[in-house]
């Protein structure tokens, strides 16, 4: 009986939807924080570059004024000679609170990450970070179905 309430909850979250939305989303600014000793400056300039065109063929605009703050971070920290590594992508928006009164903030209004043990650290957050722009572009592709 507990491995058919195991497999049950299981499988309920597999086709559960995500608690953030894509509607409308189009013009982005991409933030890419990424403070870590394996990736020098020209590979962070390669990261951005793959990961703007991969946006951009999805259909995103980049340049416009006002535009989401996308940002994809990487951390990382090294025990005992294995590179654990975090991986985050989200968005970032100005919004405009239902409170009371009406107060503008700044909120994620996406958050997606990746934590990870890594013998190939480069490689492995390379995996990592075409993983969570995979899952980006397909939640953005089933929020704006026409």
């Amino acid at each position: 009986m507990k491995k058919i309430l195991i497999i049950l909850l299981f499988s309920t979250s597999l086709f559960s939807a995500s608690i953030f939305t894509l509607d409308n989303v189009k013009h982005l600014s991409l933030y890419m924080p990424i403070d870590v000793s394996y990736i020098d400056q020209k590979q962070k300039e390669e990261i951005k570059k793959s990961a703007k065109k991969r946006l951009q063929k999805a259909g995103f605009v980049f340049g416009k004024p006002d535009a989401i703050s996308f940002m994809l971070k990487v951390e990382s920290i090294n025990i005992t000679n294995i590179e654990v590594i975090n991986v985050q992508l989200s968005l970032g928006e100005e919004i405009i609170t239902k409170r009371h009164e009406n107060i503008e903030s700044f909120a994620l209004t996406y958050f997606a990450n990746d934590f990870l043990e890594a013998e190939d650290p480069y490689d492995d957050t390379l995996e990592s970070i075409n993983f969570l722009i995979s899952e980006f572009i397909d939640a953005y592709h089933d929020d704006n179905e026409q």
